[in-house]
């Protein structure tokens, strides 16, 4: 099957060809997939005027079986980014596994695949890869390697921080982060060629080749700690652009670089549900563009107004949509994708740490999970990124412990290169540090790693949740062997998380 370019006649075709030559450097992307649907990604360097690659997907690696053939544009005004969604049941059917490529007349990218989703009846188990947090200059991404090397995941979701807007340089492992001339990306061009270096890397290029793939943001794909319409951290002599347009620029790049549709009506919103058949839905959460100030700018301190229930992190329509998510969804896990820790974190019992998670937004979570208990809705377990450390517990509407079955179960995947909480103690105390946290967290946290980086992986079946915690053996070497560090299980009738 071949599909004509947007405005290209039968009568044009013949004048339509691949560009010569381009390179494809930051290797091929696929988006979030349908039963008969998916968006595949490309992005070209060395053209300097608008042109068409070649897009072609098959039933098998060595595309001897091609079910989809179609030329796909690039343009400046997309920084020479090339996607193409497909929708056909003619071309794309439930549960397969399908290989991608594009081509130019003297070349070609990578091969990527792809997992299509299941009819809605399925029961068939889910594998699900989850990280965040890959500060480029942080260390390596050997993570992404084992990632890549998963094999049979349905999906990987980034859960923020994808890319980080400051920079600087790391002699230890050979990186440099030089974007901006004050060390800043600000500018729409700036934001893209942030996404250019990251893909720069070959772990990150083979994980994003290896299965489907969806993301959300957080502050570092604008500015740090910023908060709705709020700015962050950034003293306001270096700012070049006003942060509500550094904001946009961000998003802007966000966007371009991914197999990312855009939702018409609100062409900046990132919150979406994703449908994997009968066993999932994936609800994909934005914490950051609309939740009010932080109660305090300080962490690890005594905050006064942590514990107002009127402050917002989700805003209104989004906390309705995710309440009418819940409830209505007829799939036997509801995945909450989310940035920022759901249990409660205290330093000692009853004092939050971070006003920057929802410990700051007590209203918010305590409606959600609230709403989730009155319903009696099974399945719910919270996936998390930012704040660097692997953990996994319970969830609560107040965030500990109340004596009931919890409304939901929470994993955080660490990080794949960015340092984490064990910055907080020193080395030799790390072990001292990690039963301490568990202690004033006791019994909803259940595990905390403190020096690793790594991922997760959520395998889904119809009565049990299994997640597995893998880490590198270092983030200094690309090669470093992953190992895994802890398995889970929550049953589905039982709701809580057991070591496995």
């Amino acid at each position: 099957m071949f599909v004509l370019p947007p405005g290209v006649t039968a009568a044009s075709r013949r004048r339509v060809e691949p560009v010569r030559e381009a390179e494809f450097d930051c290797g091929v992307m696929a988006g979030i997939p349908g039963m008969h649907a998916i968006t595949l990604w490309t992005h070209l360097e060395g053209l300097e005027r608008p042109g068409y690659v070649r897009l072609e997907v098959a039933e098998d690696e060595g595309f001897s079986r091609v079910v989809h053939r179609s030329l796909v544009r690039a343009a400046p005004v997309r920084d020479f980014t090339a996607r193409r969604t497909i929708r056909s049941s003619r071309v794309l059917r439930p549960g397969r596994r399908y290989h991608y490529r594009f081509s130019t007349r003297t070349g070609s990218s990578p091969v990527g695949r792809f997992t299509t989703v299941r009819p809605p009846d399925s029961r068939e188990p889910l594998r699900i890869g989850f990280f965040s947090c890959q500060k480029w200059t942080a260390g390596l991404y050997p993570a992404h390697r084992g990632l890549a090397a998963e094999d049979d995941l349905d999906m990987v979701l980034c859960l923020g921080d994808y890319i980080y807007e400051g920079g600087g340089r790391n002699d230890e492992i050979g990186r440099v982060d030089d974007i901006g001339p004050d060390g800043q990306a600000q500018t729409l061009e700036e934001y893209r060629a942030k996404y250019r270096l990251y893909l720069s890397d070959e772990n990150l290029r083979a994980m994003h080749a290896s299965a489907a793939f969806a993301a959300i943001w957080d502050d570092h794909e604008a500015e740090n700690n910023y908060t709705g319409d709020e700015p962050g951290t950034m003293p306001e002599s270096r700012r070049r652009v006003d942060f509500l347009t550094r904001r946009r620029n961000g998003y802007l790049a966000f966007f371009e670089y991914g197999p990312r549709n855009r939702i018409p009506a609100e062409p900046m919103r990132s919150y979406r549900r994703i449908r994997l058949g009968g066993m999932a839905d994936v609800l994909m959460l934005d914490t950051r563009q609309y939740r009010d100030p932080r109660a305090c700018e300080t962490e690890f301190q005594a905050c006064p107004g942590i514990d107002d229930p009127s402050r917002t992190m989700l805003g209104g329509p989004q906390r309705e949509w995710i309440k009418r998510v819940l409830s209505g969804s007829g799939a036997t896990w509801k995945v909450i994708a989310n940035q920022v820790m759901m249990m409660g974190l205290d330093g000692v019992p009853g004092y939050p740490v971070n006003p920057d998670q929802w410990d700051g937004y007590p209203g918010d979570r305590a409606e959600v999970l609230g709403h989730v208990r009155r319903e009696e809705i099974e399945g719910v377990t919270v996936i998390t990124g930012d704040i660097h450390t692997f953990m996994a517990g319970d969830v609560y509407p107040d965030g500990r412990f109340d004596g009931a079955r919890p409304p939901a179960t929470e994993f955080i995947g660490g990080s794949i290169s960015s340092n984490g909480l064990e910055a907080s103690f020193p080395r030799e105390s790390l072990p001292a540090g990690e039963a301490y946290v568990r202690a004033a967290n006791a019994p909803h946290l259940k595990y905390i790693n403190l020096p690793r980086r790594g991922y997760g992986v959520l395998e889904l079946r119809p009565d049990e949740l299994l997640a597995t915690f893998r880490s590198p053996t270092s983030v200094t070497s690309p090669d470093a062997p992953v190992e895994d560090l802890a398995r889970f299980r929550v049953g589905l009738r039982e709701g809580m998380v057991e070591r496995a």
